[in-house]
């Protein structure tokens, strides 16, 4: 069998001569390179036995090309025609369109930077086969700045100051892995894997991490059913929906869901958990708010204006039938942002104002959280009303005022429109609190008073 052999010399070379070039690597199997080792290998042959002398020298011919065996033309290549590789044209047309700024480039190194991260964090059967998968998985692990802890031994086990740790080298008979601290890692659903096959984990702390994702909390639910204890907090690519990849974690006793509160129907998706494992207990989480979110929603839908797409978004349309987004049906929808969620733009006022009565539009306001009045008249991004925003406005209504032009409320900051009074519906919640006062308040009441006296 012939070896193949390749200069890594040209190779660098190569990759600095055309490193400011955005063209995705080419990977050649061996079979490739192996075929056309052979095929050099057989022109050369055919060179020797051109004019071969007695002496034993050679002469190449003029045209190595006429040499080889010829082809009918349905089966030549380009190569054979004497055009240039579909690749180099390929690369040069998608050269003319390449976005080459600043941005797209550093745009472009973090999608490789993610690649890389996800080819990394694949599972290495050799790794699971000399180490065993507790082991692995601590290796595995504490590389990536986690911290293990093992069953019958207190210590944890990660890097100390100087990416230092200290973990057997060889399979170990009963080690296995009890508690897992990946707090801020870059673990991602690829890199769960490796948690395959843990019989004797009990807790697992995931708090943000950026990369934990509605996938990944399935993949948990499946490949961890002896969990007990599960740390969610800060990982705000989690909706509702993947949080019930859990329900078949029928050990599971504890889930902390802090910092998750904006995210929607969290709250009920939570309580449907708690319904499903009748062990579980979520902590994190305030039910009361989420609440009155699901109740502020509600309200929302049921005002004549508001329109609900098939995709759960919720639109406000106004007298010339023009919608405006009041409510994203998945909860993620940002507008005008870049890369880093940053607002493209801050000081940029729109002047697309609904043609509707000015109490209608405070009261839908009002139910949306302020998004509508957000999306006319503040920030593009959605997200803030801020100081350069009312300068605008202030500056617009007084100019407007010397011209004798009257400025529309909506467009009036804070403080210079008049304020409207929504009628308050009286909620559910409270209601049931009502009703619960009713009928337990007066024990409450006097216990309170015992407490009081006592101190």
């Amino acid at each position: 069998m012939n070896r193949v052999y390749i200069s890594v010399r040209s190779l660098k070379t190569s990759q600095k001569a055309s490193g400011w070039v955005h063209k995705w690597s080419r990977f050649k199997r061996w079979q490739e390179m192996q075929a056309a080792h052979a095929e050099n290998v057989e022109e050369r042959q055919r060179n020797k036995n051109f004019i071969k002398l007695p002496t034993g020298l050679y002469i190449t011919p003029e045209r190595p090309d006429d040499l080889t065996p010829k082809k009918a033309p349905a089966d030549m290549t380009r190569k054979d025609t004497g055009q240039l590789p579909m690749e180099l044209l390929t690369w040069h047309t998608q050269m003319r369109y390449v976005d080459h700024s600043i941005d797209n480039i550093k745009r472009y190194r973090r999608y490789r930077n993610f690649q890389h991260m996800q080819y990394d964090q694949r599972v290495i059967p050799e790794r699971l086969l000399f180490l065993g998968a507790d082991l692995a998985a601590a290796h595995f692990l504490v590389h990536r700045g986690a911290a293990v802890k093992f069953v019958g031994d207190d210590n944890w086990y990660k890097k100390d100051k100087w990416n230092n740790y200290s973990l057997p080298g060889r399979k170990v008979d009963n080690l296995f892995i009890e508690a897992i601290d990946a707090s801020g890692t870059q673990i991602m659903f690829e890199g769960l894997e490796n948690l395959e096959n843990l019989k004797h984990l009990r807790l697992l702390r995931l708090a943000n991490c950026e990369f934990i994702d509605d996938w990944s909390v399935g993949r948990i639910g499946g490949l961890l059913p002896n969990l007990e204890m599960l740390d969610l907090s800060g990982c705000h690519r989690i909706s509702s929906k993947g949080l019930m990849g859990l329900k078949n974690s029928k050990k599971l006793k504890f889930l902390r869901l802090e910092g998750l509160s904006d995210v929607r129907n969290i709250g009920k998706a939570a309580l449907i958990l708690e319904d499903l494992l009748p062990n579980l207990r979520v902590l994190g989480m305030d039910y009361e708010e989420a609440f009155k979110r699901i109740e502020a929603e509600n309200r929302l839908l049921e005002q004549e204006r508001v329109v609900l797409d098939a995709r759960g978004n919720a639109f406000m349309e106004d007298d010339n039938s023009r919608l405006f987004l009041v409510m994203s049906g998945s909860g993620e929808e940002k507008a005008v942002t870049d890369d880093n969620d940053n607002p493209i733009m801050t000081s940029t006022v729109r002047r697309e104002i609904p043609k509707m009565s000015d109490q209608e539009f405070e009261e839908i306001n009002q139910l949306s959280g302020g998004k509508l009045r957000h999306l006319l008249v503040g920030s593009p991004s959605g997200y803030e009303w801020n100081e350069t925003t009312e300068k605008i406005l202030k500056h617009e209504a007084s100019l407007n005022l010397k011209d004798d032009v009257i400025t529309d409320p909506k467009m009036l900051p804070r403080g210079k429109r008049p304020e409207f009074e929504i009628p308050e519906q009286k909620s559910k919640l409270e209601e049931a609190k009502m009703q619960f006062l009713k009928e337990f308040g007066g024990d409450f009441e006097e216990e309170e008073k015992r407490q009081l006296k006592s101190h």
